[in-house]
């Protein structure tokens, strides 16, 4: 696939978005696999879990307004995002690393919200962490493990951006989480649309610091 006549990624940048799909997809898998292997209905177990309580109306308000202004700043941002997303005709060869990121779209969504929301605000709340303090830590541990991104790829201007623009979607859906009295449902819905929307072109950005470049200034 090319922009404008120009390949998008070279073979090192191709081999890390299929790196970060392929490891994501499967260690955050197996996670979700190991953590209810002992339910009879895995999948009923997991529905349960992500839709235990429903969560309040304000909350998929928000939710809602979260995920159309982070998909809208995003392909504002990014011409590579701007183009490719939700326009299946021009994923060309790549369309193999576009199906793999609908599935990781799913496991993230779900994984993420769990850990990052339910598992690690409730378990500084038991602590003693106040609802501010909650938001706080949860979005900094949410920006720090997405600008491997950037770290990986040695790009250390992409690993910052990926880190303050995935920390601040982490501090939205734990506000989320805290307006639904702590329901899942929306903050993992918010984030299996955006990822559905995005991926695996957020990554194709981060991966190449294009932010902000035109698409004839991609690295070929």
């Amino acid at each position: 696939m090319s922009l404008r006549g120009r390949p998008m990624l070279n073979s090192r940048s191709t081999k890390l978005v299929w790196g970060f799909l392929l490891g994501v997809t499967v260690s955050e898998g197996a996670a979700l696999g190991f953590t209810f292997r002992a339910n009879g209905n895995w999948f009923s177990a997991l529905w349960h879990y992500a839709l235990t309580p429903p969560g309040l109306l304000p909350a998929w308000v928000l939710a809602a307004a979260i995920t159309a202004a982070y998909i809208l700043i995003s392909a504002s941002r990014s011409p590579v995002i701007r183009e490719h997303a939700l326009q299946p005709w021009k994923w060309g060869p790549y369309v193999g690393i576009c199906l793999l990121a609908i599935l990781m779209a799913l496991i993230t969504g779900l994984f993420e919200e769990a850990f990052f929301r339910r598992a690690l605000m409730d378990g500084v709340r038991r602590r003693g962490a106040g609802p501010l303090l909650q938001v706080v830590i949860s979005a900094l541990a949410f920006g720090a493990v997405h600008a491997i991104w950037g770290v990986v790829a040695r790009n250390f201007r992409a690993a910052w951006s990926a880190m303050v623009a995935t920390g601040s979607l982490g501090a939205l859906l734990a506000i989320t989480y805290l307006v639904g009295d702590r329901s899942l449902a929306p903050c993992a819905a918010s984030h299996i649309a955006i990822n559905l929307a995005l991926e695996p072109w957020l990554i194709v950005t981060a991966v190449t610091g294009s932010w902000g470049k035109s698409p004839g200034k991609l690295p070929h």
